[in-house]
């Protein structure tokens, strides 16, 4: 989503989760440090200036005995946070040194870790391909669940506020939900516009219903005031639904031509152009 704002809106913030699942704690970042950085590392990468080599060089993978392939910025990226004392300063630093156009916020202060529960509280089995009954809840575990200032006071002060595509839980939720910048966004005097994923997604989405969806994000208090979606995808809205709920439809062409669960940068570019004015600072909630 970044690649079609970037050009567009001058004064672009993106508030990136850091947090981690434990079943899905492989990655030697956060073996070492318990973050999860590659979606920070892409933002990091997406806004930089006109290629500089430490994007490059960020992006490059390298070889590690015993561990494999990955990639240097993923490694980078928590010495940084070391360094400096938190990954809020890392990002900072970071978008400096690569020139970036805007600004990356990590969502927390210090990495956190994700838990999925079922409505019972329970946390949710992952070795059972069937979804829970009901709509899960996702807890936060840690003594770091605090949102940077500047994050809380992009979404306070920001002309429109995005909630962007992605895993409902691992990426939305994992930002939106923490609860400083849940606040942020319940407070903020900004058109909350949650852009919608283009198919059902992940194990823990399946079998939810596009109105489910909504529904979570309510669950966890989660503030919306439109959605924009395609029509034509397999995750497609109701415009009645959406209106019984106070929400805003607002259809648009975004699938891509080449794979209809991926949005067409070109086409989200012109779907958010209509909708904010290119002047305003424009979080990007992922």
């Amino acid at each position: 989503m970044l690649q079609a704002l970037r050009d567009e809106f001058s004064r672009l913030t993106a508030i990136v989760s850091i947090a981690y699942q434990e079943q899905r704690s492989g990655e030697p970042e956060q073996r070492v440090s318990g973050a999860a950085v590659e979606d920070l590392r892409r933002s990091l990468e997406t806004l930089a200036g006109e290629e500089p080599a430490l994007a490059r060089a960020i992006r490059r993978p390298v070889s590690i005995e015993r561990l494999g392939r990955y990639t240097l910025g993923n490694l980078v990226i928590p010495s940084v946070a070391g360094a400096l004392g938190d990954y809020a300063r890392a990002s900072t630093w970071l978008g400096e040194q690569l020139g970036i156009s805007g600004a990356v916020i990590t969502a927390t202060v210090q990495p956190v870790r994700l838990e999925v529960e079922g409505t019972a509280g329970a946390p949710r089995a992952r070795s059972s391909g069937r979804s829970p009954r009901g709509p899960s809840r996702l807890r936060f575990l840690g003594e770091h669940v605090k949102a940077p200032e500047a994050a809380i006071d992009a979404i306070r002060h920001a002309g429109s506020v995005l909630l962007a595509p992605g895993s409902l839980y691992r990426s939305v939720l994992a930002t939106a939900a923490v609860p400083d910048l849940a606040c942020a966004l319940r407070s903020t005097r900004a058109r909350v516009l949650w852009i919608s994923n283009l198919d059902p997604g992940s194990r823990e989405t399946a079998r939810m219903s596009p109105i489910d969806h909504l529904r979570v994000l309510r669950l966890h208090r989660i503030r919306v005031d439109a959605v924009i979606y395609d029509p034509s995808a397999s995750l497609a809205f109701e415009p009645a639904q959406l209106n019984r709920y106070g929400v805003e439809p607002v259809p648009r062409e975004l699938c891509s031509s080449d794979d209809p669960a991926r949005h067409d940068p070109e086409r989200l570019r012109l779907a958010l152009a209509e909708l904010i004015d290119s002047q305003a600072t424009s979080p990007a909630v992922s």
